[in-house]
């Protein structure tokens, strides 16, 4: 599909879904996956309306009339939040470049005390510290004697936790399959490397559905 797409693209830029669509011989299943993954909006504004425009084009690859569009009266398509977006990119391709979930989800943290990666890096050895973000690695190394070790990360860095076996049997299916975390324990400073010892964990409320998208090491 994507050789495709590159092939048509060489010999003039597409002027729309239904140039795309025919040219690249591309079925209504793929220019939705594009449409869904915002990858149509150099020719169509809004992601639901490239969406709608793919639905409405006729027929497969294959078929006399594929990349023609069936007639039917514009929807007013209301446009998506900047939650729903993001939460489509991570569906379609496990990132966005519009914002990064936790973004989203700092105005309700402020004034709680959660520190971002960034300020985290500033703080004191042994500080008491409440951090929260999108749970990118687990790993749990047979060297470890049981501790697991789990990086976040939000819009400003990462922070790795360090999470003790008794810690970590308290809380073993949020740390095994939560998506987002929100991490309380302490500082702790060896040298330029900086870790929170975790106490308590908590999942994150309002956190947008991203899925699975760690990387895990047992």
């Amino acid at each position: 599909v994507g050789e495709g797409i590159l092939a048509a693209r060489r010999l003039s830029p597409f002027a729309s879904v239904e140039d795309l669509a025919r040219r690249a011989r591309l079925s209504r299943a793929w220019l939705s996956r594009l449409a869904e993954a915002g990858a149509l909006r150099s020719l169509e504004r809004g992601r639901r309306r490239a969406l709608w425009r793919s639905l409405a084009l006729s027929g497969d690859a294959d078929d006399l009339f594929a990349g023609r569009a069936t007639p039917e009266r514009e929807a007013a398509l209301p446009e998506p939040s900047a939650a729903e977006e993001v939460t489509q990119d991570y569906a379609a391709t496990g990132l966005s470049e519009r914002a990064h979930p936790m973004s989203l989800l700092r105005p309700a943290l402020a004034g709680k005390g959660t520190r971002t990666a960034r300020e985290l890096l500033r703080m004191r050895d042994r500080a008491a510290v409440e951090v929260a973000g999108l749970v990118i690695v687990r790993q749990r190394p047979q060297t470890a004697r049981g501790i697991v070790f789990v990086s976040l990360e939000d819009e400003t860095g990462i922070a790795n936790l360090v999470v003790m076996p008794d810690v970590y049997d308290q809380y073993r299916p949020l740390v095994r399959a939560s998506p987002f975390l929100l991490a309380r324990g302490r500082v702790e400073r060896t040298g330029q490397v900086v870790n929170v010892k975790v106490r308590e964990l908590r999942p994150l409320a309002l956190a947008p559905a991203v899925g699975a998208q760690s990387r895990d090491f047992h």
